[in-house]
């Protein structure tokens, strides 16, 4: 009888502790809707000092380190509700959203198409990704994003659609490149004025002052009808004046299609000022309203053949297009 009356506390215990658990939510989530952040992330610690696996409870206390941007607690506590359930769709959108108000666009992509995944009628995670994906110049992706989008209810994304994926030619010209959402890239730095737009790319791991490779994207705008190797020359020229020993190799130009493209090499040993070295493969392009100037660079005098082949095949995907 002594055993039995031992198994009844214990368990009544174990209950009870449920239940605390359960009201130190409750008490964070009438806290959270009144926009009490700090007041509801110490009920949620309660709340997951009783019970470890409480999913929502991380879940919430997440929302509210996102709300006063606590990145780095945010991001913690999203990617424990993903670990406990692993199908949590809000859990990667929200754990998206976090590189979302950073300006980290790029490096979003995976959560956000981890939750299309799990979730491919999520209309929010669908328009998020394709104003990325537009950005990025992923026209199509962005577009096929958009219309899902609306067709699941979002009617944001009909003002996307209507901007970016009309029939009707804009006169608005770009340069569409895909960087490869498999080498992890993130927008390192983003410029525009009006006579240029300048974006800098680097891998998620790495930022703009300590980098293995980079890329760039540069639109001078207003550029017409500028020779393919008078661009080049001037890139040349240009990086000789930090790097006397920098070296140009031309490997390939197209002068007669419809938007003139011309692909080079320079690899500049050294610097006056810095002996890393740093060699970049170029592709410049011409369109109609701006001249589109591009590189990927690694630290190296050199750049490797099957490292060369590669960026050629990546550059030649790039597109010219009006939205």
């Amino acid at each position: 009888m002594k055993f039995l009356l031992s198994t009844i506390t214990i368990l009544f215990v174990a209950f009870s502790f449920a239940q605390t658990a359960q009201e130190h939510y409750k008490n964070g989530v009438q806290k959270h809707n009144k926009e009490d952040y700090k007041g509801a992330i110490k009920d949620y610690n309660n709340a997951i000092k009783e019970d470890k696996s409480f999913t929502k409870a991380y879940f919430n206390r997440g929302t509210c380190f996102l709300a006063l941007s606590n990145f780095k607690d945010s991001y913690a506590d999203f990617t424990k509700a993903i670990e406990l359930n692993p199908k949590d769709a809000e859990s990667y959108y929200r754990r998206a959203t976090i590189f979302v108000v950073q300006d980290k666009y790029l490096e979003a992509l995976p959560d956000l198409d981890k939750t299309i995944e799990l979730d491919p009628a999520a209309p929010d995670a669908l328009t998020l990704r394709g104003q990325i994906r537009m950005q990025s110049g992923n026209e199509k992706g962005g577009c096929e994003d958009f219309n899902l989008a609306k067709k699941n209810g979002d009617k944001q994304a009909d003002e996307y659609i209507k901007k970016f994926c009309g029939n009707k030619k804009q006169k608005n010209e770009s340069l569409m490149l895909d960087w490869p959402d498999a080498e992890n890239w993130k927008v390192g730095s983003q410029q525009e004025n009006d006579k240029m737009t300048l974006v800098e790319l680097i891998h998620s791991n790495e930022t703009l002052e300590n980098w293995t490779e980079i890329g760039t994207m540069t639109s001078i705008k207003g550029a017409k009808n500028v020779g393919l190797d008078k661009a080049m020359n001037l890139m040349y020229d240009q990086s000789k004046i930090n790097s006397p020993k920098a070296k140009l190799t031309f490997i390939e130009k197209d002068e007669n299609a419809e938007f003139p493209w011309i692909i080079f090499t320079i690899e500049c040993p050294n610097f006056k000022n810095d002996k890393t070295p740093e060699s970049q493969l170029w592709y410049i392009v011409q369109g109609e309203t701006a001249l589109y100037t591009n590189f990927r660079a690694v630290k190296k005098a050199e750049i490797a053949a099957d490292l060369k082949t590669k960026w050629i095949a990546f550059f030649k995907t790039a597109k010219v297009v009006n939205q």
